[in-house]
């Protein structure tokens, strides 16, 4: 399922834009550390700088703990879960790193007893190649259980690495989570933007193209070159005088060369009296070029844009029906601070990597990570047009 998703997705653009509008506003300016004080009001925030908690962004540095974070974010944006790993000391006293697993390649074990004990990691899921035999298997703990009881367990079993998997909210769903974006894929609007391209891409390669059609009356001709002279050619000749006389048409009547020029041919008469006109250009209409089907794929761009809860605006795109096609800068920004006030809820789960390390490494339990955003404003109120925010 995780393949075929991606590799759906990767096709529709506006699926790809808004995926990584969800990305970035998650992990917004990266990932930093504050303290947490209380005022004469209320609780604040304040920014450590990397000094001032040097055991903390050691571990960072030494794990490269910003970039875990940021797959790991990419990997619960697109579907609903990650995989961070831990490795514990020698004595289970201290996590000493942290590695994201890519959450496409991890399957989880069948639950006993209602408990899913492992991960099974493996690059082939679903592939004629899959072998069990190279299959990496991994103890697996709830997130909902305590630093202790994970704690105690991996010293009682000699546990030196464990998965916690992040995972989204479950509803009706008993392992995996289903993700509100994925209901475009499950749908089949995916399919409806993807069909579009591929209808015009076949029609324009089998329509006609060519601009006009050239009438050309054989009177014309003879009237030209004279009735007698003309009755004399061969069926050769007559062909290329007619070949010449159209090239030379296209040559003179078309482009910018032929603007502003006239073509002057005769009328001539049938045997009932009737007009027959020597020389009649008639235009072929391109009707592939028109915009059949967009509004369709405009339609289906739309929907998945909705799922995801992105706003079209942030992607230069209008809601349809909207007087602004693109969007205002009112409403792009807007449209952001919505996305990045829905926020916290995400950040509880992705966030809670860093709350375990804390907890099990002895931490300032005062320090909270936070992923700061920036708040788009207007120049009268900051001549940046913007002021970095944090998330409670």
């Amino acid at each position: 399922y995780p393949k075929k998703l991606m590799e759906k997705l990767s096709k529709v653009g506006a699926a790809v834009g808004g995926l990584e509008v969800l990305k970035s506003a998650h992990y917004g300016l990266g990932l930093k550390i504050f303290e947490l004080f209380e005022t004469d009001e209320e609780a604040k925030f304040r920014e450590k700088i990397p000094s001032s908690v040097p055991e903390i962004y050691d571990f960072f540095d030494r794990t490269q703990f910003e970039l875990v974070m940021s797959d790991i974010v990419s990997d619960y944006e697109s579907l609903g879960v990650a995989f961070p790993e831990f490795l514990l000391s020698p004595n289970s006293e201290e996590i000493i790193s942290v590695t994201r697993h890519q959450a496409s390649y991890c399957r989880f074990e069948k639950p006993k007893n209602g408990m899913i004990q492992h991960v099974f990691i493996n690059t082939a899921w679903g592939e004629s190649e899959f072998d069990m035999k190279n299959t990496i298997k991994v103890p697996c703990f709830s997130q909902f259980l305590s630093m202790e009881e994970i704690k105690t367990y991996c010293k009682a079993k000699n546990i030196k690495k464990f998965i916690i998997p992040i995972i989204n909210t479950l509803t009706i769903e008993k392992v995996y989570p289903s993700v509100g974006w994925h209901s475009s894929f499950k749908s089949g609007w995916m399919d409806v933007v993807l069909s579009v391209p591929e209808l015009k891409k076949y029609m324009f390669e089998q329509q006609f193209n060519f601009k006009y059609l050239v009438h050309i009356a054989d009177d014309y001709f003879a009237h030209r070159y004279g009735k007698d002279e003309w009755a004399k050619f061969d069926k050769e000749v007559k062909e290329q005088h007619r070949v010449n006389l159209v090239r030379a048409i296209d040559e003179e009547m078309s482009g910018n060369k032929g603007a502003g020029k006239s073509l002057i041919s005769p009328f001539f008469r049938d045997m009932a009296g009737g007009l027959i006109k020597g020389i009649q250009i008639e235009e072929i209409k391109q009707t592939q070029s028109s915009g059949d089907f967009l509004p369709d794929a405009s339609a289906g761009n739309s929907e998945i844009l909705f799922a995801m809860g992105v706003d079209p605006s942030l992607l230069g795109a209008g809601v349809p029906g909207g007087k602004n096609l693109s969007g205002s800068g009112s409403d792009k920004r807007e449209a952001w601070t919505i996305l990045c006030a829905r926020l916290p809820m995400k950040h509880t789960r992705t966030l809670w990597v860093f709350r375990l390390i804390q907890k099990w490494n002895g931490w300032n339990p005062d320090y909270v990570a936070r992923f700061p955003n920036i708040n788009l404003t207007t120049l009268d109120k900051n001549k940046n047009g913007s002021q970095k925010v944090v998330n409670g």
